[in-house]
């Protein structure tokens, strides 16, 4: 390795524990490093967040590549409203359905589900404690996590994902995806719903369905 390879590769591990405002203010000011610490710590989270958008790995390298490019190229108008992460799921969410709708600009889906007022203040949860919510917390079940969300409303599938596996406040989501934060709880509710009705048959063998006595948390 090259004494100057040698350096940026040092430069690059000093810098990421940086802050990512701390960041995107050297890369402004001319510091390519900066922005490449930037790529490697969201590369990840992009890639995974666009996979469960088009379901399709193939399409997934060029989605994180269009995403971080056009990040680079407008990083300046990031004007810190919203955090950089937040900034960058904006970003792909749009990229990974343009992808999917083949060029087709995206537009909100339409809330179909009643207002957060009036649903249940409590979560309901399957009787015997396997509740959805603790199987994509837990991540230990990974393969039965993709069967079940792949079945879901690509509206309940997104909003899950971003809630549970990425951990955005509902706040966040809001932003990411430009809705009311009482819809984002509305399709919360019906999403774990959904995926309580997809679990069943999966936890317990086709034709059994979810358990109608069921308790709250």
């Amino acid at each position: 390795m090259s004494r100057k390879k040698g350096e940026q590769g040092a430069k690059t591990a000093d810098w990421s524990g940086l802050d990512d405002d701390i960041l995107i203010k050297a890369f402004l000011n001319g510091d390519q490093t900066a922005f490449e610490v930037l790529f490697k710590k969201y590369r990840d989270m992009v890639g995974r967040l666009s996979c469960s958008i088009v379901k399709d790995e193939s399409a997934v390298d060029d989605i994180v590549q269009e995403v971080f490019l056009l990040a680079y190229r407008h990083l300046e108008n990031f004007r810190g409203q919203a955090a950089f992460k937040t900034w960058i799921y904006r970003i792909t969410v749009n990229e990974a359905i343009r992808h999917k709708n083949k060029g087709k600009r995206w537009q909100p889906l339409p809330e179909n589900e009643a207002e957060y007022s009036q649903l249940p203040s409590t979560l309901v949860v399957m009787e015997n404690g396997k509740n959805p919510e603790r199987i994509l917390i837990d991540g230990q079940q990974k393969s039965l996590v993709h069967r079940a969300l792949a079945q879901l409303k690509e509206h309940h599938r997104l909003i899950l994902v971003l809630y549970y596996l990425e951990d955005q406040s509902v706040h966040e989501i809001s932003v990411i995806l430009q809705i009311p934060q009482g819809s984002v709880k509305s399709r919360l509710y019906y999403a774990r719903e959904g995926l309580k009705q997809v679990l069943a048959p999966i936890l317990y063998g086709e034709g059994h369905q979810s358990p109608e006595n069921v308790h709250a948390l």
